[in-house]
């Protein structure tokens, strides 16, 4: 018997139509024969993986939903159902094997159709399904195939509450338009023998000079009684030379699912670290079952060697923070320097191409990330996001399931249907060795209505995945807000930092970020917008500046900009299209910068900090240090000063001064590598607004040690005298031979320090009266001519533009 056969069905020969619910069966669209009938001559050609929007739009029939406001004008799509056919020869070479066909991932329920039979229906985006073909299969060949595979697309969800946890929510404050729906994984057809690996994961327990793995092995004995198998379990180094390790044994299986666990010795093992801490050792396991010399199945897959544990992080009582948060990876503190992946690199499937995600991985390594946190409002990701962290050595904290924001529906039939989503999740993703923390619900308690029901769901889903995965569960983020308190949580476990940024004035960053004591601060959320080459790509020409309506369409907050702009910079910077994106992105860079720098500097007592986000999955005038089109914003380059992982770093309490007064701050080195420095030297320089140098400093440093964060010494100077004006502040930290090892940089301003904030107070007070008149959602408010206001226009007469802009 030959060799396991894979025949793929992705790619570009798919078609596609579109029809009112129920109506494809009754004419008979899951019957289409293989003959040329021309019954399907006019259907749209589509691709798979892929996503209904996409495939429309590469057709003509709908414009590009990200452009403009185009994606109000394709609401109509969720109304149909969709088809889509793929028409193939089997080759002959799998007859006599046991075939099925696997559907990896749909978006969101189907029925499956082959050669005219419903295989069955079946719904959840996340889980693998499989279809016995063996009989239906037809060998004979024709030019087009003589099998059609047809497969029917609900209607799109329209309540997130009925599908939350199988299917991520499709609106938040930066998307709300249209709820995702297509084949958005891999197709296929396998034949094999009649013992079938479901599922393979490795665990590891590290000694001195090796490591003893445990392989466990889900078979699916699919004849009706026991039988013996020859089971060969293959492990050697992926990409790194080493010894092949091998266990061959025989084992007895029962009829239908059979869980295995076999042991494996591993000498010298080379461990996988975070990039910051260690390398990427990847080890690649194959396993083959053989019935005396007949192959049944085999399967390959990478893991890693690492251990990981949790630790308390030290300076709370038992009263503030009950749980571990710190994360050690084979003995070592990893404090994760994260961002929060606001994925994939598109909500159309069919526009998240492979070169997208390793663009995105690398630049997230290049700002000097080492986490990535998928978190609620965001699925699950494909294999190659976890391929690429592992490669790359960025962790993952990894809510499990898309839950966020909403009352759960109290019903059994769904809360099982979850848990078991939530189960064939975890082992999909488990033998990844860049999974460090999986999560419950992303504010999951906030708004809900009955917030202990919330919870039991939470921990329910937690004991539901607690037998399939070694990793700290969290039950939901974050745990230290008034509600979680109230659900019994402790008062400095987790915390979401977004009060700057919601507050619209009623804190400045000196003042908020100091006041916040948590272990860890899973988000931290200030917004810019996309550099203006990118927005010429999505905002029409007419309403590029001043901002018209698809500006708001696109979450522009214009009032957040405006505060947050007057903040770090002294001016609301309306004047132009280009100063008003470079102070959005000043601003969100420097209000980053302090923020992160303040949570490194509290290290060990905060073992991580998340920017919210590091990208965001459609153009928007919201998140990201990376634009949608993969373009670096100049926080980009503020978030990776701030997270080098040996880090200069100054502390300062206020960032407005008066003229001539002394500036005074505090000199800190962070170190997260487990390697200590000796004998370096810190130059400090202060600079007038035209970079002249003012003032000089030099400071030297003996020992800077491994995993460390400490204050060094401190630093004064008189600022400049003109009012009004801005200054900064140098840092470079170098080695014994000169060799700068960490560099940075601070912003800062000649002003009035009370005058100012209390103006800053005015401009938030403005903005929070606005929106009581139009609701926090609407951007109609920043638009007179669409809200129907007496006097004013309406855009029939005037293209509406944002008040306060280029007046």
């Amino acid at each position: 018997m030959k060799d396991k056969i894979v025949l793929g069905l992705s790619g570009n020969n798919w078609q596609m139509e579109g029809i009112r619910p129920g109506e494809g069966v009754k004419l008979g669209f899951h019957e289409l024969p293989h003959d040329i009938t021309g019954d399907a001559f006019n259907w749209a050609y589509a691709k798979v993986p892929g996503d209904v929007y996409t495939d429309l739009w590469r057709s003509g029939r709908i414009d590009d939903p990200h452009f403009g406001r185009n994606s109000m004008k394709a609401k109509w799509v969720p109304e149909l159902e969709w088809w889509y056919k793929r028409q193939f020869d089997v080759p002959g070479e799998m007859k006599g094997k046991r075939i099925q066909l696997v559907l990896e991932g749909v978006d969101y329920a189907c029925d499956v159709f082959f050669n005219g039979q419903l295989l069955g229906t079946q719904e959840g985006m996340f889980s693998v399904h499989k279809y016995e073909i063996t009989e239906l299969v037809n060998f004979d060949t024709l030019r087009f195939g003589t099998n059609v595979l047809m497969i029917r697309l609900h209607p799109a969800p329209r309540r997130y509450s009925k599908v939350a946890g199988r299917k991520p929510a499709w609106h938040g404050d930066y998307w709300v338009s249209l709820p995702p729906t297509g084949i958005w994984k891999p197709v296929y057809i396998e034949a094999m023998g009649d013992v079938i690996i479901e599922n393979t994961y490795v665990t590891s327990k590290i000694a001195e000079n090796s490591a003893e793995l445990t392989v466990e092995l889900e078979l699916d004995n699919k004849i009706g009684q026991n039988r013996e198998v020859n089971i060969s379990i293959d492990v050697q180094g992926l990409n790194f030379e080493s010894n092949n390790y091998n266990n061959h044994s025989i084992e007895k299986l029962k009829p239908g699912l059979n869980t295995l666990q076999i042991p494996l010795k591993v000498t010298n093992p080379q461990l996988w670290y975070p990039w910051d801490l260690g390398d990427q050792n990847l080890y690649k396991l194959q396993v083959s079952i053989k019935e005396e010399e007949s192959l049944l199945d085999e399967t390959e897959s990478t893991f890693g060697i690492r251990e990981i544990t949790m630790a308390m992080n030290p300076g709370f009582t038992e009263d503030q923070v009950e749980n571990p948060w710190t994360v050690m990876i084979n003995g070592k503190r990893h404090f994760m320097r994260s961002g929060t992946w606001g994925g994939p690199p598109d909500i159309f499937m069919g526009r998240a191409h492979p070169h997208k995600y390793r663009k995105l991985i690398q630049l997230a390594k290049e700002a000097n990330l080492n986490n990535l946190r998928i978190f609620g409002w965001h699925p699950t990701e494909i294999p190659l996001f976890y391929q690429l962290c592992n490669e790359a050595g960025i962790t993952v904290w990894q809510d499990v399931l898309p839950i966020a924001s909403l009352s759960l529906p109290e019903d059994e039939a769904f809360k099982e249907a979850v848990l078991n989503e939530a189960v064939n999740v975890v082992k999909q993703i488990r033998n990844n060795p860049c999974l460090v923390i999986l999560e419950g619900g992303e504010e999951i308690f906030m708004t809900a209505a009955n917030r202990p029901y919330n919870l039991q769901f939470m921990n329910e889903l937690g004991e539901a995945i607690r037998p399939y995965h070694d990793l700290q569960y969290i039950p939901a983020s974050p745990l230290s807000d008034e509600v979680s308190q109230s659900l019994g949580f402790k008062p400095n476990e987790s915390y979401h930092a977004n009060d700057l940024f919601y507050g619209e004035g009623e804190w400045v960053m000196e003042t908020y970020f100091p006041s916040l004591d948590y272990a860890v601060i899973p988000e931290l959320a200030i917004s810019s917008c996309p550099n203006v080459e990118s927005i010429k790509k999505f905002i029409p020409e007419n309403e590029l500046w001043p901002p018209g309506p698809s500006w708001g369409h696109h979450w522009a907050d214009f009032d957040v900009f405006r505060t947050l702009n007057y903040e770090v910079l002294g001016t609301q910077a309306t004047n132009s299209l280009e100063e008003f994106v470079e102070a959005t992105q000043i601003a969100q860079g420097t209000i980053f910068q302090y923020a992160l720098e303040h949570f490194r500097r509290r290290k060990p007592k905060t073992s991580a900090v998340t920017i919210c986000h590091y990208i965001t999955f459609a153009p928007d005038m919201k998140w990201g240090i990376v634009d949608y089109y993969q373009e670096k914003k100049k926080s980009f380059f503020d978030v990776q000063r701030a997270f080098q992982p040996l880090l200069i770093s100054l502390q300062f309490d206020k960032r407005r001064w008066l003229p001539g007064e002394d500036f005074e701050a505090e000199v800190w080195i962070v170190n997260d590598y487990y390697q200590s420095f000796n004998n370096h030297q810190v130059e400090i320089r202060l600079l007038d607004q035209e970079r002249k140098v003012i003032e000089e400093a030099t400071l030297m440093v003996d020992t800077i040690e491994a995993d460390s964060a400490r204050k060094f010494g401190s630093f004064k100077s008189a600022v400049p005298e003109v009012l009004g004006d801005q200054f900064y502040v140098e840092m470079t930290l170098s080695d014994e031979e000169g060799i700068v090892v960490s560099a940075n940089e601070y912003l800062l301003l000649v002003a009035n320090q009370e005058e100012e904030l209390a103006r800053i107070k005015e401009i938030g007070a403005e903005a929070m009266e606005i929106k009581q008149k139009y609701g926090w959602a609407s951007y109609y408010r920043y638009f007179p001519g669409l809200g129907g206001e007496d006097g004013i226009p309406e855009a029939d007469e005037k293209l509406p533009t944002a008040t306060g802009f280029g007046d």
